[in-house]
C-alpha cells in the first residue's frame, strides 16, 4: 500500500494520474507512469507532492497521457504568470 499525504491527495497532477489508472494500469505507480510520460519517478513525485511545478512540455505530455485537459487549465490559472495576470485583470473589472 502506498503512502499518500493529504496534500498529495488534493494535488491535481496526482488526482489526474490516479483517475487515468482506473482505465490503464500503467499509471498505477509513479515508476510506470513516469516511464509512459517520459520523466523520472522522482520528478513525478516532486510534482505530485507540490514540491515542483511541471515544466510546460511535461505538463502537455501529462495532460495528453492522462486524458486530463483540466491540468492545462489548472496550470494556466494557478501557475502561469500570464494566466495569473489575466485573472487579476478580470477581477478588477
Amino acid at each position: 500500500m502506498s503512502y499518500t499525504t493529504k496534500e498529495t491527495s488534493r494535488n491535481p497532477y496526482y488526482k489526474a494520474r490516479i483517475h487515468a489508472a482506473e482505465k490503464d494500469t500503467a499509471y498505477e505507480s509513479r515508476l510506470s507512469a513516469g516511464a509512459v510520460v517520459g520523466i523520472s519517478s522522482t520528478r513525478l513525485y516532486q510534482i505530485e507532492r507540490g514540491l515542483q511545478e511541471p515544466h510546460r512540455d511535461e505538463l502537455i505530455v501529462m495532460a495528453d497521457a492522462y486524458d486530463a485537459p483540466e491540468l492545462l487549465e489548472h496550470y494556466c490559472e494557478c501557475v502561469c504568470p500570464v494566466g495569473e495576470r489575466c485573472r487579476q485583470i478580470r477581477e478588477k473589472k
